[in-house]
């Protein structure tokens, strides 16, 4: 007997009982498919998204390395001050011995003219004088050359190799070699006072934060900001800058920038500057 036929027996005989059979039946093969799903899905693998979510990598900052720069650029800055002021100390002291150089360590005319005194450092002669400032910071002050100890015992020694035997080469020997006691004595002075003051130690010092200070602005100076915070670094930087205070745009361009990087202009000020709002 074929399907159909038996169901249309099935139904004929009560069609309210078959209906309910075959309900019944299909309830238990969808419970019995449901199980066998189930069992299924929990062998698979749960997607990705049910992981734990690993942390997104921070990008770095545009402008990082110009805030880094930045950073260094005044802490090189205030380096540079802090050992110029130190340097300056000693130096005041050191001047203050320097200036009372007796005047017959002074060269002469003769002495410019046959070792080229003037400014040259060193000398034709292949000697360093000792420059003593006088009266520094007055109508009359002016700068004279000296000789020391050292540079007359090798222009003593080079004077017959460079100028000869005869001529002046014998008075100028004389008069050299009898200036050694008095430049020999200053000598001393000099030197004790370098060495009180730490004079030799804190002029190195001064020498490298100005190299390194020079390095980091030629660095800072290729930079071009992307971002406000770049900029407000620059802001920072430029305004230590000593031509900002010239006049013209730049200060205008100068509380422009700082106004967009959100400093306040006001915190760039000094007393001359040419940025302040009561003279521009």
């Amino acid at each position: 007997m074929s399907l159909r036929t038996t169901l249309q027996k099935l139904i004929r005989r009560d069609p309210g009982a078959a209906l309910r059979d075959r309900a019944t039946e299909l309830r238990g093969s969808l419970s019995r498919r449901t199980i066998v799903a189930g069992s299924v899905a929990a062998a698979v693998p749960l997607p990705a998204l049910a992981a734990p979510i690993a942390p997104a990598s921070v990008q770095p900052h545009p402008d990082a390395e110009l805030l880094a720069l930045a950073e260094r650029w005044l802490e090189a800055r205030d380096a540079e001050e802090a050992a110029r002021e130190a340097w300056g100390v000693a130096s005041n002291q050191v001047y203050a011995v320097i200036v009372t150089c007796p005047s017959e360590l002074f060269t002469n005319r003769d002495d410019r003219m046959c070792t080229g005194a003037g400014w040259r450092w060193p000398t034709l002669l292949g000697v360093s004088l000792r420059h003593v400032a006088l009266g520094w910071g007055t109508p009359e002050g002016h700068t004279e050359q000296a000789w020391t100890g050292k540079a007359l015992r090798i222009a003593i020694a080079r004077a017959v190799p460079m100028f000869g035997r005869g001529g002046k080469t014998p008075g100028r020997i004389r008069r050299w070699k009898g200036l050694l006691p008095i430049a020999d004595a200053f000598d001393v002075r000099v030197e004790a006072i370098e060495a009180a003051t730490d004079y030799r130690r804190l002029q190195r010092a001064r020498r490298v934060a100005e190299d390194e200070f020079r390095d980091l602005n030629r660095e800072i100076g290729r930079r071009v900001a992307t971002t406000p915070e770049g900029m407000a670094a620059l802001v920072r930087v430029i305004g230590r800058y000593s031509w900002k205070d010239t006049g013209g745009a730049w200060p205008n361009l100068l509380r422009s920038a700082a106004t967009v990087a959100g400093i306040d202009p006001g915190s760039l000020e000094h007393e001359h500057a040419s940025t302040r709002a009561d003279r521009a």
